[in-house]
């Protein structure tokens, strides 16, 4: 059995998990998404034979280094997000890769990821580990498709941090937040940390329009990761929003 397969062809849930089958489902239906493999949940041990196929996908890939990031069999679905509770790691090159699938399998048992299996009724133990080629954003962040506090389901919010995001998804750093018209992806309001906002208008536009996209796509409001790079845009994650009333 092939344990490893590309990234754009992953789109079983029950192999790939939430987040590879959703990123798959996006470059599919044309959505810019940085390319990769997926190990797949078939795969419970790191053996030699596994290592030879992740090697091989790693190489045909040709990236100088990746981003490694867990994905649960129950994650990204309508009611579950498993949003923070498994672990990702950015920057990863060729000689810590292994290492760091090894990490991803291990954060399944992690406390935090446990408890909110028992409190969902999921199971945390089935994993498998997207490995995408690592963007290195000038600015990067988060795009809800309807607004996480007031529920309006015609405002998307925008949330813009310099660099890449994980400092903005851990709570480390205030982000620039923007407030966008969903039917016209006009600004209603932004905050800026600083004199220069980190987006301009035309970027601003190109993520309302994405967002609402994203969010006709899968049939539910999503929470978008996303980062500009080199004036691209690139989707890391969309997931549902699970907290709205």
């Amino acid at each position: 059995m092939k344990f490893v397969v590309r990234l754009k062809a992953a789109d079983d849930v029950k192999l790939a998990g939430g987040k590879g089958s959703s990123l798959a489902r996006m470059i599919t239906a044309g959505f810019r998404v940085p390319d990769g493999f997926v190990i797949t949940a078939a795969a419970k041990t790191m053996n030699d034979e596994l290592k030879d196929e992740v090697f091989a996908a790693f190489d045909k890939l040709g990236a100088q280094k990746v981003a490694v990031r867990s994905s649960a069999l129950a994650e990204d679905g309508a009611e579950d997000a498993w949003a923070g509770q498994m672990d990702t790691f950015l920057n990863v090159g060729r000689n810590n890769l292994i290492e760091a699938v090894q990490k991803c399998w291990r954060s399944a048992g992690s406390q935090r990821a446990k408890a909110y299996a028992e409190e969902k009724g999921l199971d945390a133990g089935c994993l498998a580990v997207v490995v995408q080629e690592m963007i290195d954003g000038d600015v990067s962040g988060v795009a809800f498709s309807v607004h996480p506090v007031t529920n309006n389901k015609n405002q998307v919010i925008i949330e813009a941090v310099k660099g890449l995001a994980d400092k903005l998804v851990s709570g480390e750093i205030t982000p620039d937040s923007y407030v966008a018209d969903k039917r016209t992806n006009e600004i209603i309001s932004q905050a800026a940390q600083n004199s220069n906002a980190l987006l301009n208008q035309a970027q601003l536009s190109e993520l309302s329009e994405t967002a609402a996209k994203l969010e006709e796509y899968f049939g539910f409001p999503v929470d978008v990761e996303w980062t500009f790079a080199n004036g691209q845009l690139f989707i890391l994650q969309s997931r549902p929003i699970t907290t709205l009333g």
